[in-house]
């Protein structure tokens, strides 16, 4: 009788601890449940913005595609003008452009914010396709790298400047001053700059610089082209 009651006993209490068990392990599966579909929700909204840097910069590099391609050929045209020793009425507008544009190279490319947030958070691992994850952080060194490559030619530049400079003056007009800038009008000797071979050299250097800057970019576009695609499928398997 004693040890019926024993047993009963034990079979009762085993089966409070089978049911506490049940119910730890419930709580963690409902618990692992929800954290997965918090992490798949941030995977998503991550995705989504991935996918705007990436438009972002698609249309910022095709724009900066378009002025460098602009600036170039407006020096390339200038150097036929100093060679040719002769600058037509009606190219004086080109030359004074070519005067004011050919210097202005830009340094750096738009970065890919949602990628460094993600690095800083510890959440790259959100990106769960390992290929993309990988070209993802690819194509982010290749901006940075183009981009030292870039402030280096800057840096190279600064001489050929100071020497074109002494050929010019910059006349404000201050009579178009608006909150936006003020036109400035160059005044130049062309018999002077025409004459000189290591100023026409500077030149050439100069769209060979605009050129590197057009290569730069259109690399970087297409990537970003192709992972754009890549980033938009992975987020339609996601949601």
């Amino acid at each position: 009788m004693e040890e019926r009651k024993i047993r009963r006993y034990l079979l009762y209490a085993l089966g409070e601890i089978l049911l506490v068990m049940i119910g730890i392990l419930l709580a963690l599966q409902v618990n692992n449940w929800n954290e997965q579909r918090k992490a798949k929700i941030k995977s998503i909204t991550y995705h989504e913005r991935i996918l705007e840097d990436l438009d972002i910069f698609i249309s910022e590099t095709n724009q900066a595609m378009k002025r460098s391609t602009s600036i170039r050929n407006l020096i390339l045209e200038t150097i036929d003008f100093l060679e040719s020793k002769n600058l037509p009425e009606d190219k004086v507008r080109v030359f004074e452009n070519t005067l004011h544009f050919y210097y202005q190279i830009p340094y750096r490319h738009p970065s890919l914010t949602t990628l460094d947030e993600m690095r800083s958070n510890g959440d790259l691992s959100l990106i769960g396709n390992l290929d993309l994850r990988k070209k993802l952080i690819q194509l982010d060194q290749d901006i940075l790298s183009n981009d030292e490559v870039l402030v280096q030619i800057g840096y190279q530049s600064q001489n050929p400047v100071f020497y074109i400079d002494q050929f010019v003056r910059s006349i404000p007009d201050t009579s178009s001053l608006t909150s936006r800038g003020i036109k400035v009008n160059p005044k130049f000797n062309f018999e002077a700059m025409a004459n000189d071979e290591k100023l026409i050299n500077y030149f050439s250097k100069f769209s060979v610089q605009w050129s590197h800057h057009i290569m730069f970019s259109k690399g970087l576009n297409e990537s970003a082209n192709e992972l754009r695609e890549a980033v938009s499928q992975e987020l339609e398997n996601l949601k």
